[in-house]
């Protein structure tokens, strides 16, 4: 039978190549917003949901790969620790913005969607030198536009339109 041989080194060389290229690639684009029926969206990055999406399952299926080649056997618990991690990976995966006419929405995977409307914001926050934005409420909700979202000083400058807000340093 002939099976494929990977070079582990090699793999190994590869994955971090890749690891690093998406790390700084998604830090470097800035997305755009998009005009949608419900209002102005600011959605996830392409780059940054394809590597929670994509990237992170292989990196975590390589290690299992690996264990396998190294011990000839794969307990059944990996396959627990493959569905947590995708689990951990994928559950904060933050979702798309939309500035309705109304007030901010924002979609997630799995939690619910969040609806501030214009009156209840007391403050928007930019951190990290405008690349992170949180906005704040009357009654504790917040809403955060991160680094991962598209368009970030579009967003600041539509919210500061539509709430007249300025925002805080």
């Amino acid at each position: 039978m002939n099976t494929l041989h990977m070079d582990p080194s090699l793999v190994r060389a590869i994955s971090i190549a890749l690891a690093l290229v998406l790390l700084y690639g998604s830090r470097v684009s800035t997305g755009k917003a998009r005009a949608t029926a419900a209002g102005l969206a600011f959605p996830i990055k392409p780059l940054y949901a394809w590597s929670r999406a994509v990237a992170l399952p292989l990196y975590i299926l390589f290690f299992a790969w690996y264990l396998h080649v190294e011990t000839h056997h794969t307990p059944w618990w990996i396959g627990l620790i493959f569905l947590a991690a995708l689990a951990i990976g994928l559950v904060p995966l933050p979702g798309t913005i939309t500035l309705t006419p109304t007030g901010l929405t924002q979609h997630f995977w799995l939690f619910p969607t969040r609806t501030i409307p214009y009156r209840d914001i007391v403050a928007v926050q930019t951190l990290q030198r405008g690349r992170t934005i949180r906005v704040l409420t009357t009654h504790g909700l917040s809403i955060s536009h991160s680094a991962n979202h598209a368009a970030a000083a579009r967003f600041l400058q539509e919210l500061q339109q539509r709430s007249g807000k300025p925002p805080l340093q």
